[in-house]
């Protein structure tokens, strides 16, 4: 299915959201590899704001974008698609476990957190998963994020459902909310700037983003014939999320990627980049 998408911004409209996720410092012991702890905070990268009015993107499936100012949480974007998370909602699974440390993050532990955001690991994710008690952290993603339109798959994190509006509010959550230690905010996103080359596809190769290192989650999987790809990038005062659904292309990800591409560069660049047809 081929779907036409032309969509108007209209001005941020302020409005202010509080979502806050209590991470508390801890002193973790040294790890073999660098910790969430050990990860030096990188300067913001900024971004000017969107410099045109609209976003075109000739997409073989669904797919849908959000753009989040993060200081008053004012939103626009367009799309109607809920997809699976996938790996993007590990950053929560990081969040929600550092906020359940009393003092102390064990050096295995925070090993895992750091392979988990760094490297995609799944089966670190499951662990923290399985110890935060399941679907009670992503309960408590939708609670604590103020998220609308998100729902729990029972027993696999990776299959909950999310809307890009929604995927822009757990951005949001994650990047300052009141309440958040700044030493584990830093590290957290510290971490997010620094994922494995082939995992921070899509935003930052946006030409608009060059010499810049947002933090980014993405999530991709391939379900029987159909892909889903998620896009989530933080910088300066931005949050934005970007979902693709759409049938094998012949290159995997790939074509979600330059979906995401495609909406930053058409938002914060030129409009020459655009999703191959």
């Amino acid at each position: 299915m081929r779907v036409s998408v032309l969509v108007v911004l209209v001005g941020l409209v302020f409005g202010a959201l509080t979502a806050a996720v209590c991470l508390r410092p801890a002193k973790a012991p040294a790890a073999a590899e660098r910790p969430v702890s050990h990860v030096a905070p990188a300067p913001a990268p900024v971004v000017p704001g969107p410099e045109r009015a609209e976003v075109t993107v000739d997409v073989r499936g669904e797919w849908s974008w959000a753009l989040r100012e993060l200081g008053t949480g004012a939103v626009v974007g367009a799309g109607t698609l809920r997809n699976t998370t996938e790996s993007m909602i590990k950053v929560w699974l990081a969040a929600d476990y550092l906020a359940s440390r009393d003092s102390r993050v064990s050096a295995e532990d925070e090993a895992r957190v750091t392979r988990m955001i760094r490297s995609s690991d799944d089966r670190a994710a499951q662990t923290l998963y399985l110890r935060l008690g399941g679907d009670a952290s992503i309960v408590r993603m939708i609670r604590t994020c103020g998220l609308r339109e998100t729902r729990v798959h029972p027993g696999w994190w990776s299959k909950t459902t999310m809307s890009a509006a929604d995927a822009s509010l757990l951005g949001r959550c994650v990047a300052g909310g009141p309440g958040l230690s700044p030493r584990w905010r830093d590290a957290l996103l510290g971490l997010m700037r620094s994922v494995d080359p082939g995992d921070a596809f899509g935003i930052p190769d946006a030409p608009a983003f060059a010499g810049l290192r947002p933090a980014v989650k993405n999530g991709w999987t391939r379900h029987g014939d159909w892909w889903a790809v998620n896009c989530l990038a933080i910088w300066d005062r931005w949050v934005l999320a970007v979902m693709v659904h759409y049938p094998e292309q012949g290159d995997g990800h790939r074509y979600g990627a330059a979906v995401c591409e495609s909406v930053a560069q058409q938002l914060f660049g030129r409009t020459d980049v655009g999703a191959r047809r």
